[in-house]
């Protein structure tokens, strides 16, 4: 006699059969899987290689902007000169041929400080005078940086490799505590030391205003890229120079030569704090 309870279990009705192709469809799934994460990698590698050009796009523009910001400047101070030089001829007497020698020679310095100058040029004339044991020029620095075409190219010449940027002078056995006369200001025994140069020039230039100018005055490091006429300007600055030196003697009624190193020592601690 069956018992009722078992019947009804044998009575169950069977177990549906699979789906056709959910197996496949699972393999699919995992193949799918796989799939996708190549995908995604792939994705990964594209958009790493679009931020490498994007970088490397970013880095030409910035060069491109400082590049055509340096011409900027070297154009505007170069019409600035030539406007000066132009009224300097219009108002002073001077015979025909001095006056096509001077127009002639503000318009090839304008040109030169258009920034038409490529690096190579500037390399090969710095390579040029090292050869002739002519760099850097230690002797009439400024007639040679006012006159000389070469060198004229090189003071005016702004780039991302010659930035014309104070750099420290170096010490030597000679030269113990790497100072040197500033050569837009010192003359004979007025002088004023400085601790920095211009990297390009390689010329020990003041990088602070003198005692009795406020701080909005250029510094002779500035001046010494700004202006034609070197000579010039050398004068003004020496002759201030020394007005303010013979002016705080008078005042103090001391030892000039004392505080001429005093007011030295001043400025080589202010320079301390120039980057």
């Amino acid at each position: 006699m069956s018992h009722p309870h078992h019947d009804a279990i044998d009575h169950l009705p069977p177990p549906l059969p699979e789906p056709a192709g959910t197996s496949v469809a699972l393999a699919l799934e995992a193949a799918g899987g796989v799939s996708s994460a190549h995908v995604v990698l792939e994705c990964v590698q594209q958009l790493q290689a679009g931020q490498a050009h994007q970088t490397d796009l970013i880095q030409k523009l910035h060069k491109t902007v400082l590049t055509s910001r340096s011409m900027i400047n070297e154009l505007v101070v170069a019409n600035n000169e030539l406007k000066d030089e132009l009224l300097k001829i219009k108002n002073t007497a001077q015979c025909d041929g001095c006056k096509k020698k001077e127009v002639a020679f503000a318009a090839q310095t304008m040109l030169s400080v258009a920034g038409r100058t490529p690096d190579e040029e500037i390399d090969n004339i710095i390579e040029a005078r090292k050869r002739k044991q002519a760099w850097p020029v230690k002797h009439s620095t400024l007639n040679c940086f006012s006159v000389q075409q070469d060198l004229v190219k090189v003071r005016f010449h702004h780039s991302e490799k010659y930035q014309h940027i104070p750099v420290r002078i170096p010490k030597t056995d000679k030269n113990k505590d790497g100072t040197k006369p500033c050569k837009m200001c010192s003359e004979g025994k007025i002088r004023r030391k400085t601790t920095w140069m211009c990297a390009t020039c390689e010329v020990p230039l003041c990088t602070r205003p003198l005692m009795d100018e406020d701080g909005s005055a250029l510094t002779h490091h500035t001046r010494w890229h700004n202006v034609r006429d070197l000579i010039s300007e050398h004068k003004k600055c020496h002759d201030d120079l020394k007005n303010g030196r013979e002016s705080r003697k008078r005042a103090r009624g001391g030892d000039e030569e004392h505080h001429d190193e005093v007011e030295d020592e001043q400025v080589l601690k202010t320079e301390e704090t120039v980057v």
